[in-house]
């Protein structure tokens, strides 16, 4: 027999983009500053006070000049700096509406350019406010007013596509400054090997991404069709499109609508177009790579003997791990921890890189720290510890490393360490310029670049033992990187010539060669003996290239880093100036106190979890440290009402979580007839959130208490008033440990998580413990083999906590005394369509479950049990909806093995199941 069990829950309307928000990520102890102004309050600590100002002044110039206008509105904006994360990031929120800025950079100068990196989140992130300022109208304006700040979110992004918010503030990024990624040759080497490789990927496989194949993301997608629309319809094409879009102008696909209104010609065309537009010079006769593979990434490749090659591997399939190729073929070192930069340095057997680590508690502070790896002993050493270290290199002895140090001023500085991190030496910069990529050329002299604060580069040599500095490559917009020394010559790559091509200069006399070229960036130069080796930007990731360097090569002047050209015509160069330059004004600074506006009601939000409906409001503090949730329930089985207040403060080290409910009108069935009763009940209790990752697992724990006071009493003017109150105690803990998972991985390789939770009575005897576990097992290719157990205990006479024990996969759910459940599950992948239609639906990844289940329940008396086991298999389709919105949806047949206690569970039974994720829209 077959019946259809859906399950299924969801949440109506969430903010529409994914963010980067920390609940309470900083200590108490910072102090915060603020700059207040008609245009933005920015919130600061103390130590980058400078940092504000020129924020401030950047916006303030933006808004004077009004390049490129969305339109004439603007909504004061709220943006708080952390200087204590080494995650280079920053984002543009709704609900409530707000900017975070992380102001250390990322290492890889090619990626992120030369500007500043606090000045470019400044240009990029305040386009993503004028966005929001202007695309509040029409019917996104009414979801607004319905919703709230995420009603307006979730209707901007259901008619303006993520590839336009991007593109828009990249090229903002781009116009308004010298420098930008829409003028690295970088941001376009992902389109420059699928034309150059003819990979001729449909739209939506250019929209959605793939788990298979490279696929640039929509900042790389979205710069080439907004710079493109600028270009040819004008510096009011955007506007117009988005404000036609945002109102809903022609219901059905606005803004394409509105692009063939504006362009001339429709939606499609227009794309097409645009990319034919970069792609019409890229050379599409190379034959080298016609052959899809693994997406795999080889990083500084470098020879350690005559015929052994070292570097690092990255894959779809596989985590980051040093490897060796010699004759006898590829041989894995071990993993790399965890790290948030690719870069390694190799010196007579040892390695030196740098690992992500966390502080335990607050998820905005954490540190960059060395360690040695000794390739030979197969033993890894760390040297330093919560500090902030980037592009360790080692000396010719092996017993100096050079390192970059980020203070909390966001200033770099040298420091020169001995092997057990001890610092020997620090080299400031000059300037407040920044270092980038030191390598020795022996042991007292650094080859560096240095990023200047007006967006330029140069390349310095340092000498340790009198202190003196050379400037061998002066000041340049090219971008110059990824140093390598050899023999009296430095190997670097340079964006000099619209390309990031290899270049050498010969110390002696100052000479510069171009040694490597090509349509695609080649990266990590280095030398042994004759033998030149770097990897290449392909369609199927990083290569190892290779030549001979016995040939002669040409020189080029050094006067050809003073004009660089740029891999394609930027839109609006000409009409404003550089919003990074000639900022000035001292703007007033006071005290931010944490305690100040903690109230911000922002959003209010429908929801529907069978058997429930909701209505939220949400309140959020602008420093992320105080969340409130307002709600009404209604529960159609019971047909009652509910009214709540749920909140968390996060300021200190433990989480303080209170709320309080109010039921009402309560229906409870027997044989007796039915009954109405009324409920509230009041919590207060606290967590304590920790992170401990560090090496290569990830590491969390999570414990806390909670106390419930709960009351019941008849309704309804029943005979009977008495109040029956129930006190207990609700402690819990969970414990994460799990490696990273590539791409493809289904499921971590190995792993596992803990949970345990405790309810007690404090009035009468009662209790509930209920605990579960996942162990990840490694399997061949990207298959997972997870298990999982479940245990839950309860007082016979309890009838105050609700089941939450998750039985066999197929049966009813059932309350008894005791439950324990186990199970095997072996997930593999099917196939990788790279489907979609309409612009609605695609599917990325079609993937299979064969599952089995095993519990056992007891009676009162625990003297009789009984299995219920059940077999079967899941079919999931990893989805993206509107080209937005990532789901995984299934299929689950069950087939039970066992009688169960209903005469629907009957032993032979087929139940089906629809299964959905129980929130559509990620927050």
């Amino acid at each position: 027999m077959k019946r259809l069990h859906i399950l299924i829950g969801l949440v109506f309307l969430a903010s529409a983009q994914i963010h980067s928000q920390q609940f309470g990520g900083f200590p108490p102890s910072v102090k915060w500053k603020q700059i207040n102004t008609d245009t933005a309050r920015i919130i600061y600590p103390a130590a980058v006070d400078s940092l504000a100002q020129d924020i401030a002044a950047i916006l303030h110039k933006i808004m004077r000049q009004r390049p490129n206008t969305l339109g004439n509105n603007l909504r004061k904006i709220n943006i708080v700096l952390h200087n204590n994360t080494t995650l280079a990031n920053g984002y543009v929120a709704l609900g409530p509406f707000r900017s975070e800025y992380y102001l250390i950079p990322g290492s890889d100068i090619f990626e992120f350019g030369a500007n500043p990196w606090y000045k470019e989140l400044a240009v990029h992130e305040f386009r993503h406010v004028l966005q929001y300022s202007n695309f509040n109208r029409g019917i996104s304006k009414i979801g607004s007013i319905i919703f709230g700040q995420e009603g307006q979110a979730l209707f901007n992004a259901l008619v303006i596509p993520d590839w336009f918010w991007e593109g828009d503030a990249v090229h903002s990024e781009t116009s308004l400054t010298t420098q930008g990624r829409g003028r690295t040759p970088y941001f376009y080497n992902g389109y420059k090997s699928l034309w150059r490789e003819g990979r001729n990927y449909n739209w939506m496989k250019l929209r959605n991404g793939s788990f298979k194949d490279y696929v640039p993301n929509h900042y790389n997608l979205g710069y080439l069709l907004v710079n493109y629309g600028y270009l040819k319809y004008g510096s009011d094409f955007w506007k117009k499109v988005t404000a036609d879009a945002a109102a809903y102008k022609g219901l059905v696909y606005p803004f394409q609508q509105a692009v063939k209104r504006y362009s001339g010609v429709d939606y499609k065309k227009f794309r097409q177009q645009a990319l034919d537009y970069y792609s019409h010079g890229i050379s599409k006769k190379r034959t080298d790579i016609v052959k899809r593979a693994t997406v795999t990434n080889y990083y500084f490749p470098q020879y350690i003997g005559q015929d052994s090659l070292l570097y690092l591997k990255t894959s779809y399939k596989k985590l980051p791990a040093f490897y060796v190729k010699d004759k006898k073929g590829e041989h894995k070192l071990r993993l790399t921890n965890i790290s948030t930069e690719r870069w390694f340095s190799y010196r007579n057997g040892m390695i030196a890189y740098t690992a992500y680590e966390t502080d335990a508690r607050w998820s905005l502070v954490d540190y960059s720290s060395i360690y040695l790896y000794n390739i030979r002993t197969d033993k890894q050493t760390k040297i330093t510890g919560k500090a902030k270290y980037y592009t360790p290199d080692i000396s010719p002895s092996g017993e100096k490393i050079v390192a970059i140090s980020f203070d909390e001023t966001t200033k770099t500085s040298l420091h020169v360490l001995d092997k057990s991190g001890k610092i020997l030496q620090t080299v400031t910069s000059v300037n407040n310029s920044n270092f980038v990529h030191p390598r020795f050329a022996d042991d007292n002299t650094i080859v560096v670049t240095e990023r200047l604060p007006n967006a330029t580069m140069q390349m310095s040599r340092i000498d340790l033992s009198k202190n003196e500095r050379e400037i061998l490559i002066p000041s340049t917009s090219a971008l110059i990187g990824y140093p390598f020394f050899y023999e009296g010559s430095i190997y670097f790559v340079s964006s000099v010539a619209g390309l990031d091509d290899i270049y050498s200069l010969r110390l002696s006399d100052k000479k510069i060669y171009q040694l490597v070229s090509g349509q695609t960036g080649k990266y990590y130069p280095s030398v042994f003996k004759d033998s030149l080796v770097w990897s290449a930007f392909t369609s199927n990731g990083l290569k190892t290239e290779m030549k001979e360097l016995t040939g002669s090569v040409n020189s080029v002047d050094q006067d050809l880093w003073k004009e660089v050209i740029l891999p394609y015509p930027v839109a609006d160069t000409a009409s404003p100036s550089n919003v990074m330059t000639n900022v000035s004004g001292k703007f007033p600074e006071s005290a931010y106190k944490q305690g100040a506006n903690l109230f911000n009601l922002h959003s209010w939000r429908p929801g529907y979890t069978d058997p429930e409906f909701t209505l939220s409001l949400f309140s959020d503090n602008i420093v992320n440290t105080f969340s409130n949730e307002i709600y009404y329930r209604y529960n159609q089985n019971e047909t009652s009402h509910a009214v709540g207040l749920s909140s968390s403060y996060g300021a200190w080290y433990a989480v303080i979580n209170a709320g309080a409910e109010y039921i009402w009108n309560r229906t409870f069935k027997d044989t007796a007839g039915t009954v109405d009763y009324n409920q509230t009940e009041v919590r207060l209790g606290y967590s304590i959130p920790l992170n401990f990752t560090k090496g290569r697992m990830y590491r969390f724990l999570n414990f806390g208490s909670d106390y419930v006071l709960n009351n019941i009493w008849l309704a309804r003017g029943s005979k009977d008033s008495s109040k029956n109150t129930n006190s207990y105690l609700r402690h819990f803990a969970s414990w994460a440990h799990y490696l990273p998972a590539a791409r493809q991985h289904i499921y971590p390789k190995f792993g596992y998580t803990l949970s345990a939770s405790y309810r007690h009575l404090l009035n009468v005897d009662g209790f509930q413990f209920s605990g579960g576990t996942q162990l990840f097992l490694p399997s061949f290719g990207n298959h997972s083999i997870v298990l999982t157990g479940s245990w839950q205990e309860t007082d016979t006479n309890n009838v105050v906590f609700s089941n939450r024990f998750a039985n066999s996969r197929g049966y009813d759910e059932y309350y008894f005394s005791r439950m324990w459940r186990a199970g095997a599950n072996y997930h593999f992948p099917i196939a990788y369509p790279d489907f979609g239609f309409a612009n609605i639906y695609y599917l990325q990844r079609l993937r299979g479950n064969l599952f089995y289940d095993f519990t056992k329940v007891y009676s009162n008396n625990k003297l009789a049990n009984k299995n219920l086991r059940s077999v079967g298999a899941e079919l999931y389709f990893d989805s993206k909806f509107w080209n937005e919105l990532p789901v995984s949806f299934g299929i689950r047949a069950s087939y039970l093995l066992d009688d169960g206690f209903t005469s629907n569970d009957k032993k032979g039974k087929i139940w089906l199941e629809f299964i959905l994720p129980l929130d559509l829209i990620p927050e």
